[in-house]
């Protein structure tokens, strides 16, 4: 078995915080040494004194991981101010760290110096990629075809993008003990394990198919000859559709038109704006919505959110079935924790998750600014908004 333990902080001094996780993370690897480290935190917390305080208990293990609005442990979804969760990884896995910086001036360009960067130190024996890119910046389609374009050999990749607390201002990516934005962190796990991802969205589409009729590096000018903004307004629920925030845009989204549907996954994949122009009304998407692309809006379901979360989760465990995860990663939409399911995130969607692989196994994640999977095994890795990847990974040899 892989040694692989999980410990969170929610201390608000912020080398103290990064102290607690990572002595509780090492404390449960049972002496083993530390051979890499991903953390996730909040971005209230002083991201330099978090990594400070992580790195004086790991040592100079490799660590990667990202801010976020949200931390996912077995204790549940966490997303006060001031949370920090850090995983240690040891033998027999293998971890190597990436981080490419300047995402926002040529993301396909830092895609591909990522994958060289993975190259150099693969050696054959990476299985999984982890990539956390900054959540605002970057045009995360374009980073993936850069990354894919440049590997040497095909990798699973998945991950999400880093996140803050839903101010959209700044986030922040994480590399040894530098804390820094507009970059991409990422973590190669190599061993003797193979990798299972499921990805699925919560939403529901409604009204009418509609052509992007102009669209250039994210931005989404024009819907069918009208500018964005104004068809996205149409469908607001709210009186004063100028004083928008995060939480309307979180209920809203943008359904494009898969090239190929997927039967599990659907025929939509989902795009949530996190930029607005007023003086043009374009709007922003991470996820690169190109002119010509077919949308529709589409409303987020609770109801739909846990089915297709329980779904996933089942898929995986139908592909091994009767044997146990050496670990479980979550990547979950910021706006389907605390703005979808209240109080409730933990007994609607993270317990029952955790009941299906069951309560032993390392369970690690973040509340994401976008999620990161191919939606079936050796297909494209594709950008998602609104959406929860699951990776579990299992002892090579396991079927």
């Amino acid at each position: 078995m892989a040694a692989i333990a999980v410990g969170r902080s929610g201390n608000r001094r912020a080398l103290d915080a990064g102290r607690e996780a990572a002595r509780e993370a090492v404390g449960a690897m049972d002496g083993e040494r530390v051979r890499g480290v991903v953390t996730f935190a909040t971005a209230a917390h002083d991201q330099r004194q978090l990594l400070r305080g992580i790195r004086e208990i790991t040592g100079d293990a490799p660590l990667s991981g990202c801010s976020t609005s949200g931390i996912l442990t077995a204790q549940g979804s966490d997303e006060s101010t001031h949370a920090v969760a850090v995983m240690t990884v040891g033998a027999p896995l293998t971890f190597e760290g990436f981080l490419v910086e300047g995402l926002s001036r040529d993301p396909r360009g830092r895609g591909r110096e990522l994958a060289g960067q993975v190259g150099e130190h693969d050696a054959g024996r990476g299985r999984l990629l982890l990539l956390f890119p900054d959540g605002l910046t970057g045009n995360i389609t374009d980073l993936l075809s850069g990354v894919e374009s440049g590997l040497r050999r095909p990798l699973t990749v998945a991950g999400g993008s880093s996140g803050e607390l839903l101010k959209l201002g700044r986030t922040w990516q994480y590399h040894d003990d530098v804390a820094t934005t507009d970059a991409v962190s990422a973590a190669l796990l190599g061993g003797a394990f193979t990798s299972e991802v499921a990805v699925s969205q919560g939403c529901e589409p409604i009204g009418l198919e509609q052509t992007v009729t102009r669209a250039e590096d994210g931005w989404v000018f024009e819907i069918d000859g009208r500018s964005a903004w104004s068809v996205y307004e149409q469908y607001l629920e709210v009186e004063d559709t100028i004083a928008v925030s995060m939480r309307e845009f979180c209920y809203l989204c943008i359904a494009e038109r898969l090239p190929e549907p997927d039967p599990t996954y659907g025929e939509y994949i989902v795009r949530c704006p996190l930029q607005l122009d007023r003086a043009t009304g374009a709007m922003f998407f991470p996820g690169n919505i190109r002119t010509g692309t077919k949308v529709r809006l589409a409303l987020r379901s609770e109801a739909r959110t846990v089915e297709k979360l329980l779904e996933s989760a089942r898929s995986i465990v139908a592909r091994r079935p009767g044997l146990r995860p050496e670990l479980l990663l979550h990547f979950d939409c910021c706006c389907r924790a605390r703005l979808l399911f209240g109080g409730r995130t933990n007994e609607a969607a993270i317990e029952p998750v955790r009941a299906i692989f069951g309560h032993d196994v390392p369970y690690m994640g973040f509340s994401t600014y976008g999620e990161i999977a191919p939606l079936r095994a050796g297909g494209p890795t594709r950008f998602h908004n609104y959406g929860a990847v699951l990776c579990a990974l299992y002892a090579e040899g396991a079927s």
